[in-house]
C-alpha cells in the first residue's frame, strides 16, 4: 500500500496573550482538507495545543510523508511560541529542512519573515511568512482561503494569489501578491494591509506549481456485465423520472405495455432534464464513432456531463444564497466567491459538486428553506458515503486523470473505464431525476399593458429550455403570455411552475440566455439556443462557455465562448455599421451594454457575499 502524504497542522496558544480565533483556524483548515483526507489522497494530522515535544513526535512519526507544515500562533523573527515554551527558529529550520518530501512551510504568526532565510538555507523549498504583526481575524481568513483554493486543486502560487484577492476584497487595498525568489529583495506594496509573502528556494521554483496529490480511484460497485453497451446504464434514469412524474410512464412503454428501447428512453431523459444537463446527455447519445463505442473522447464527454451538471447545481445554490444574504438570513462564508477567482486551469480542476454540497449545509444551518427542496435528500445521500458518494468520487478521479493528461492510464482497460464512468454518471443523474418537476425557462421580453383604471397585464415571452434528441432549439417559439405579476428577469429562471413566474429563482449572472440580450430576438431568432454558463475569470472580465458542446471542446473554440467585455449580443449581425450606431446610441443615452450589467452583477455578488 502506498503511504499517503501528510499535511501537518500545528496550533499553539498562550494564556497571557490568548488568540481567540486560533481554534477557529484549526477547525476551518481541518474542515477544508477533510475531503481529501477522507478520499485517501492525503492524511491531515492536527495538533491543537502543540508543545515542542508534540512536534518532535509528529515529525518522527511521519518524517518521510510530510509534504506541508503549518504553524499558527504567536511568533517573531527568532521563535515560534509553542504551548510550554518557545522554539528556536534556527533549530526548527534544521528540523524541517531534513524532511525529504517537504514542499511548503506556512508560518501564520506575527513577523515570521526573518525566519525565511534560515529555512531556505536548510533546504526547505517554499515558505509563506509574514512581514509584520497580523490581525487574528485576517490570519484565519488568509489561511482558510489559501487551503480552500489548494484543496480545490489550485497550485501553491494560485492558492496564494487567491488568498491575497480575498483579503483585498474583504478589507480593501491596492497591494499585489508578494512572491519572492531566494536572493532577491521582497517588495511589499503595503505590509500592514498585506503582510504575507511567498518565498521560493533557488532551483525549487517548480514547487509554486505543485498541486494537491491526486490518484485514479478504482472503487466501483456496478454489476458485472458480460457485454457492456454504451448508454445502457443511462437509459435506467427514466425509472427515476417516472417516480417523480408518473405521466412520463405513459411515454416510457410501448402499446404492448413493454418498456421502450434504450434509444427512446434516452430521448425522454434528454427532453425532461433542464437544458444544461439534457444537452450534455444528448452528446453522449450521438451515433458517431467516438461516442458509439468505448473511447477516451467518450470518457471526456462523461466527465463533461458530470461537470456541467455540477455547475448547474452549484449555481442554483449560489443564486439562492445571494438572495438570502441580501435578506440578511445567511451568515457570510468565504468560499462562496472562490469561483469568481478561477483561471482557466483552476476551472478544469474546481470541485463544483463538493462546493454544492457544502452550500446546501450552509443554507440548512441557517434554518432557511431550500428553493429546490430535493437538495436535502442529495445532501443526506452524499453524507452516507454510499453509491451516490462513490459516483462523485469516481467521476472526480476521471476528471483528474484528464486534467493531468494521464492518457496511458485512461487507455488501460478502456472499455471497463467507460462502463464504470457511465454507471457512476447514471447513478448521480438518477438522483437528479426530480428535476422533471421543475422548468428552466428563458424570459426574453417583458411588455406591460396598463390601460387606465383597468387591471395591468404583464406579457412575458417565455420559452422552456429543454432539449430534444433531434433538435437544439428552444422547445417552441416563445409567445407572449399574460400574467397579473411580472418576472423581474430577462434571461434564465428556474421555477416549479412556468404558469406562475412569481415563484422562481433568478440564475443570472451565472447562467444566461444570450438571445435575451439582443434586440428583435423574441421573434427573429426565437428558437435559436444560446445558453451560456459562467466558467472563469480572464483578467478583469468574466468568461462564459456555451452549453451545447463538451467543456474540453469549448475551450478550444473562441466562437463558443463569451466575455463580459464583448458588448451587446447581435451587434455584429444586423448589417454594416449597426454595431457602431448601437454603441453610439448607448453612449448618447448613457445606457449600459447588457454584458456590462452582468459584470456589475458579479461585482455586486462578490461584495454582498464577502461582507459580514
Amino acid at each position: 500500500m502506498v503511504e499517503r502524504p501528510v499535511i501537518l497542522l500545528t496550533f499553539a496558544n498562550q494564556q497571557d496573550a490568548y488568540l481567540d480565533k486560533l481554534k477557529d483556524e484549526s477547525k476551518r483548515l481541518n474542515d477544508v482538507l477533510s475531503y481529501h483526507h477522507d478520499k485517501g489522497t492525503i492524511e491531515v494530522y492536527r495538533e491543537e495545543s502543540t508543545t515542542i515535544d508534540d512536534l518532535g513526535k509528529a515529525i518522527d512519526r511521519f518524517a518521510n510523508r510530510i509534504v506541508m507544515y503549518h504553524y499558527a500562533g504567536h511568533a517573531d523573527g527568532e521563535r515560534l511560541y509553542f504551548e510550554e515554551n518557545a522554539g528556536n527558529a534556527d533549530g526548527l529550520a534544521s528540523l524541517l529542512g531534513n524532511l525529504p518530501n517537504l514542499k511548503l512551510v506556512f508560518l501564520n504568526g506575527c513577523s515570521t519573515k526573518d525566519q525565511v532565510e534560515s529555512l531556505l538555507n536548510n533546504g526547505v523549498k517554499a515558505v509563506i511568512a509574514t512581514a509584520v504583526p497580523i490581525d487574528d481575524l485576517k490570519a484565519v481568513l488568509f489561511a482558510e482561503s489559501f487551503y480552500r483554493a489548494f484543496a480545490n486543486n489550485a497550485t501553491v502560487e494560485e492558492a496564494f494569489q487567491r488568498a491575497v484577492s480575498i483579503i483585498k476584497t474583504r478589507y480593501g487595498g491596492s497591494f499585489d501578491a508578494t512572491i519572492v525568489q531566494k536572493g532577491t529583495t521582497p517588495l511589499f506594496g503595503d505590509a500592514e494591509a498585506m503582510p504575507w509573502g511567498l518565498y521560493a528556494n533557488t532551483g525549487a521554483e517548480d514547487i509554486l506549481q505543485w498541486t494537491i496529490p491526486s490518484y485514479f480511484t478504482s472503487k466501483v460497485t456496478r454489476p458485472e456485465d458480460v457485454d457492456y453497451k454504451v448508454n445502457h446504464y443511462l437509459a435506467d434514469i427514466i425509472e427515476g423520472m417516472i417516480d417523480h412524474d408518473p405521466k412520463i410512464e405513459e411515454r416510457a412503454v410501448t402499446e404492448d405495455g413493454e418498456p421502450v428501447d434504450d434509444r427512446d428512453a434516452l430521448a425522454l431523459i434528454i427532453e425532461n432534464f433542464p437544458w444544461p444537463i439534457g444537452v450534455q446527455i444528448r452528446l453522449l447519445a450521438t451515433k458517431d464513432d467516438d461516442m458509439d463505442k468505448p473511447s477516451v473522447e467518450r470518457i471526456k464527454q462523461l466527465v463533461s456531463t458530470y461537470v456541467v451538471s455540477s455547475q448547474f447545481l452549484f449555481y442554483i445554490m449560489m443564486s439562492q444564497m445571494w438572495d438570502e444574504k441580501r435578506n440578511n438570513s445567511l451568515a457570510m462564508q468565504r468560499f462562496l466567491v472562490d469561483m469568481l477567482y478561477l483561471n482557466e486551469r483552476e476551472f478544469n480542476q474546481f470541485d463544483y459538486f463538493k462546493n454544492f454540497i457544502e452550500a446546501i449545509k450552509l443554507v440548512q444551518d441557517s434554518n432557511t428553506e431550500l428553493f429546490v427542496s430535493e437538495f436535502d435528500g442529495l445532501y443526506k445521500e452524499f453524507e452516507k458515503h454510499g453509491d451516490f458518494y462513490n459516483a462523485y468520487e469516481y467521476l472526480e478521479s476521471l476528471k483528474s486523470a484528464i486534467n493531468t493528461e494521464r492518457w496511458d492510464e485512461l487507455n488501460t482497460n478502456l472499455t471497463q473505464k467507460c462502463a464504470d464512468g457511465e454507471y457512476h454518471l447514471s447513478t448521480l443523474l438518477y438522483h437528479l431525476a426530480f428535476f422533471v418537476k421543475y422548468d428552466l425557462i428563458t424570459i426574453r421580453d417583458i411588455h406591460v399593458v396598463n390601460y387606465r383604471h383597468l387591471e395591468t397585464s404583464f406579457n412575458h415571452y417565455i420559452g422552456r429550455l429543454n432539449v430534444k434528441v433531434t433538435d437544439l432549439a428552444v422547445s417552441r417559439r416563445p409567445k407572449p403570455k399574460a400574467f397579473s405579476e411580472y418576472a423581474n428577469n430577462s434571461s434564465v429562471v428556474l421555477t416549479p411552475n412556468m404558469q406562475d413566474p412569481s415563484v422562481f429563482l433568478n440564475l443570472s449572472p451565472f447562467i444566461i440566455d444570450k438571445n435575451a440580450f439582443g434586440q428583435g430576438m423574441t421573434e427573429d431568432r426565437a428558437t435559436e439556443q444560446q445558453l451560456f454558463i459562467y466558467a472563469h475569470r480572464e483578467k478583469k472580465e468574466y468568461k462564459y462557455f456555451t452549453t451545447i458542446h463538451n467543456i474540453y471542446r469549448v475551450q478550444e473554440r473562441r466562437s463558443d465562448q463569451l466575455l463580459t467585455s464583448e458588448g451587446s449580443t447581435g451587434e455584429a449581425e444586423d448589417g454594416r455599421g449597426s454595431r457602431r450606431r448601437r454603441r453610439r446610441r448607448r453612449e448618447e443615452h448613457n445606457i449600459e451594454s447588457t454584458f456590462e450589467v452582468l459584470k456589475r452583477q458579479f461585482e455586486l455578488f462578490e461584495k454582498d457575499m464577502t461582507i459580514r
